[in-house]
């Protein structure tokens, strides 16, 4: 699968410019999830049906599919190449490393080349691997992203819903086959959804905390010059991060699943397994006590809010959040809300210098569900990207 390097790298660096002219502050629209005018991935039905599994479409970097089943059976997705790459069962998440789909689906960009024992083909035998004790998962599938030409004239000056094509994922669930069905639409641009902290920026001293806001993932800013590390707690209360003390490094849990979602959004291949339950296993990603990640706990919700809201017009609270945290014994939490922001309002936010009706040209308020995490630039991002290309 070809690597879209120029798309990338494009959102990359417009969004690391838009942080350093001060529009960080400002969501980009949703209805576009990414503000780049493409089409959208719907999901629609997997077959054959089957209770215990949930099937979502959310938007990081790019389109990706997030998966649960708690059923007694694995569900194994398949390459359009024949083979297996990926298996959610029972006993958690398993990787198919000698299948180039499994490569690619941990890139938002997807990849061109591949590690020597990687090959298509339902032939080849698979190299199973386990990613995860959890029983759910999320890669982007470049199935749901075909194409990167924008939505026709017409379509975008209708202003109305319109389905522009369809997508399917084979699978296997136990010995049936089937498959995910969905389509892709294009959706008119109606409003946005922005995070507000609610917490204190300073909780302790030496210690500054900022949330950044997106339309879709935000970014969490920690500094610490305090003589105490700070150590910031997962999804399932596992320690995720520890910012250390003055002068001090900042680790990361590498059994965190909290960090394996991270690492799947900036396209990184999994280097643990994820167990929340498991001894901490910590690696340095900074050499100072000062970071930034990308925050899914404070993520916008994975559509756009029921037609009345939008009718209304006006900005309505969507979501609470909460992200606990430890300075020594003392405990503590992020406090925020998710507020859905119509289309006049950001308008008015913007200073007056936003769009056109079809909300064409809302892109410049920043496309920042995922560079606006690296507050310094887009450095690794695009390193990230070398470094997989370059394998």
């Amino acid at each position: 699968m070809a690597v879209r390097t120029p798309l990338i790298l494009r959102r990359a660096l417009a969004i690391a410019a838009a942080a350093f002219a001060g529009l960080a502050t400002l969501p980009a629209p949703a209805g576009a999830h990414g503000g780049d005018g493409l089409s959208q991935p719907i999901f629609e039905a997997m077959s054959p049906a089957v209770g215990g599994v949930t099937v979502n479409v959310a938007y990081s970097a790019n389109y990706q599919l997030i998966v649960s089943n708690t059923t007694a059976q694995a569900v194994t997705f398949l390459a359009d190449s024949g083979e297996p790459f990926l298996e959610i069962g029972p006993d958690g998440v398993r990787g198919n490393f000698a299948s180039p789909t499994f490569f690619s689906s941990n890139n938002p960009g997807g990849r061109d080349s591949f590690p020597p024992g990687a090959k298509p083909g339902a032939d080849v035998a698979p190299i199973w691997k386990k990613l995860s004790r959890q029983k759910s998962w999320g890669w982007y599938d470049h199935r749901l992203h075909p194409t990167e030409s924008y939505v026709p004239p017409e379509i975008v000056n209708a202003r109305k819903v319109a389905v522009l094509g369809r997508w399917r994922i084979p699978l296997r669930y136990g010995d049936q086959t089937g498959e995910l069905q969905g389509r892709f639409e294009f959706r008119p641009v109606f409003g946005s959804y922005a995070m507000v902290q609610k917490s204190p920026k300073e909780p302790a001293p030496g210690v500054t905390i900022q949330v950044v806001s997106a339309s879709v993932v935000p970014a969490v800013f920690v500094k610490n010059d305090s003589p105490t590390p700070v150590v910031v707690l997962g999804g399932q209360g596992e320690p995720f991060a520890r910012i250390g003390a003055k002068g001090g490094a900042t680790e990361v849990n590498l059994k965190s699943q909290t960090w394996v979602e991270i690492q799947q959004a900036i396209g990184k291949d999994p280097s643990d397994e994820a167990d929340a339950t498991a001894e901490p296993k910590w690696q340095q990603v900074a050499p100072t006590p000062a970071w930034n990640w990308l925050e899914f706990r404070a993520a916008a919700p994975k559509s756009d809010p029921p037609q009345a809201v939008i009718d209304s017009g006006k900005t309505v609270t969507v979501k609470t959040w909460s992200i606990p945290y430890l300075i020594g014994d003392q405990r503590g939490s992020i406090e925020g809300i998710t507020e859905w922001v119509p289309i006049a309002e950001l308008r008015e936010r913007a200073g007056g210098t936003a769009a056109s009706d079809d909300g064409s040209d809302l892109p410049i308020y920043g496309g920042l569900a995922l560079g606006i995490a690296f507050l310094l630039g887009a450095g690794w991002l695009v390193a990230s990207w070398r470094n997989r290309t370059a394998k």
